[in-house]
């Protein structure tokens, strides 16, 4: 199999040669630790790839992001309600979201840190999914992949071939969105605090975040969300003030281990000027599977331009909610079908309707219509597409690119790879070897 046409061929040229040299090993060594993380991979060697290749992910996945994060505005306007309502949100997960969602500064946070995960078929890029939370996956690796593949032995080499690498500065342009959303609160550094919600979490691999808040000037501690102390003059945590809480963990972290009264407690302090609070219950409305259904109803059809419904068309594949009135349809066509629930991320209980018999489906799709605390969807399955990566081990693999869009703006791609595996999500929990999208800044012939 030729090698990847979405990769520069002088960068992978240039590795044929630099892998049969004796800085190859050593450079990989050096790379993995300078990334080690547990129960992470990431890729090397790091990829080059062309201009048109990176293009072409970066707009669909811009436009994707803005798109399905606007498109429930259009349908429901400010009935907040119909919408959680058409999501069927249990009822105590839609009072804690919409009361976010009601204030002005939670629900500009709310879509500020999205990520669409893009599935490389062989009829091009295919959305699975829009993650919008502030723990979003792929910041902690961008900038230090970046920064590991500017130190490495093989971008010294390319570079004597004048192939240099390029990425966004994806740490620059989060604390510049980060930056407008917290408020100034006198002399001195913001005092941030990263909360976790899962005691068993409380190390869980995100140094690159801390120092990256720490590079800003800002001071920064950390601890479990339920340990904040609040005052009539604002938050504190062991006695030191608190002026913005950032949320390091989802929504559903937040249903298993943080109470509504203190998730509630937050939002007031918020909008009473006390405290920033930077990762409300509003992003789980918009992150919610259901949001891609929307597109493909029929009576919202008239919403869309028409280069919207070429986007769909092209990018979003057929999904729709597990319903009483769509169980027939599910059980109908279970061969093409995907089964996720609709507030989970990671492939978390996907479930391939290929690999059940009609009767394990049928008592699949009746299971989860039944669950009272999760929604669930059902979306046309895509088939990746098996390339050849050069320098992987082994090299044919299949592709997820994942854009970040921060405050709007492309900070960088999120690559995942894995070797081809049946019904399989391709993402680091299920082994998935992670890295940046790179492309060539300056470049001359050899």
């Amino acid at each position: 199999m030729n090698a990847w046409p979405w990769l520069d061929t002088r960068a992978a040229a240039a590795w044929e040669d630099f892998a049969t040299g004796r800085e190859a090993d050593c450079d990989r060594e050096r790379f993995d630790k300078a990334l080690r993380r547990p129960d992470w991979r990431t890729a090397y060697p790091p990829q080059v790839f062309t201009a048109d290749a990176t293009s072409e992910t970066v707009t669909a996945g811009v436009r994707l992001a803005e798109l399905i994060s606007g498109f429930p505005h259009r349908v429901f306007g400010e009935d907040l309600t119909a919408w959680t309502d058409y999501l069927d949100v249990p009822a105590e997960d839609a009072a804690l979201m919409t009361q976010a969602l009601r204030q002005p500064r939670l629900r500009r946070a709310a879509t500020a840190f999205m990520r669409p995960d893009l599935v490389l078929t062989h009829d091009g890029l295919k959305l699975v999914e829009l993650n919008v939370a502030a723990s979003l996956g792929g910041l902690s690796t961008l900038a230090p992949y970046t920064a590991a593949t500017r130190a490495s032995a093989y971008a010294a080499f390319l570079a004597r071939r004048g192939v240099v690498f390029d990425a966004p500065d994806t740490a620059k342009i989060w604390l510049d969105v980060f930056a407008g959303l917290t408020r100034a609160r006198g002399e001195g550094p913001l005092r941030v605090f990263e909360a976790t919600a899962d005691p068993s979490d409380l190390d869980g691999g995100r140094r690159f975040f801390v120092d990256m808040l720490r590079t800003a000037g800002h001071h920064v501690s950390c601890g479990l969300v339920t340990d904040l102390d609040f005052t009539d003059a604002g938050v504190t945590h062991d006695g030191e003030p608190v002026d913005a809480v950032f949320t390091a963990y989802t929504w559903h972290e937040t249903k298993q281990f943080v109470p509504p009264a203190l998730t509630r407690r937050l939002m007031e302090y918020d909008t009473a000027g006390l405290v920033d609070f930077i990762g409300s219950p509003a992003a789980a409305l918009y992150d919610n599977k259901g949001n891609l259904a929307l597109l493909h109803d029929p009576d919202h059809h008239h919403l869309l331009t028409a280069e919207e419904r070429a986007l769909v068309a092209r990018c979003v594949p057929t999904t729709f909610r597990l319903r009483p009135g769509t169980l027939e349809r599910a059980l109908a066509h279970r061969d093409l079908l995907v089964c996720k629930p609709a507030s989970a991320y990671g492939g978390k209980n996907l479930q391939f309707g290929s690999a059940m018999s009609d009767q394990e489906w049928r008592s699949l799709m009746r299971t989860r219509l039944a669950d009272p605390d999760e929604r669930h969807v059902l979306q046309l399955r895509q088939h990746p597409a098996t390339v050849h990566i050069p320098g992987a081990h082994p090299a044919e693999r299949e592709v997820v690119l994942a854009p970040l869009v921060f405050g709007g703006t492309h900070a960088g791609v999120f690559l995942r790879q894995a070797p081809p595996r049946p019904r399989s999500a391709i993402n680091a929990s299920n082994g998935a070897e992670v890295a940046a999208l790179l492309t060539v800044r300056n470049s001359r012939n050899a």
